[in-house]
């Protein structure tokens, strides 16, 4: 996901600000875990917030999309003293409510 803010980062970048895009792990070209049961959700979640503690990043300005909305959002919520604020875009905000069977 990063390369799609490839022309966004270096106006960021211009107005003084430090952008750090990641990929989610596994996707587009980070490293791919060698084992599938590394994807899990909770392991999506750790690998944000694990990197955010060992850089001591605060007063963050999160932005996200699709996957990384339902991941970020999630980091946000359990960790609101790193961040200053969030944009969610495209993306889902499961309530847990819908059709049950």
């Amino acid at each position: 996901m990063s390369y799609l803010y490839r022309k966004m980062i270096p106006i960021f970048v211009s107005a003084g600000l430090r952008a750090i895009a990641p990929d989610l792990v596994g996707f587009g070209r980070s490293d791919k875990p060698a084992s599938r049961g590394a994807y899990t959700y909770q392991g999506h979640v750790n690998w944000p917030l694990d990197s955010s503690r060992s850089s001591d990043l605060s007063r963050i300005t999160l932005v996200c999309q699709d996957w990384g909305g339902l991941i970020g959002l999630r980091v946000v919520a359990e960790h609101q003293e790193r961040f200053a604020r969030c944009v969610a875009a495209n993306t889902g905000l499961p309530t847990g409510e819908g059709a049950h069977q």
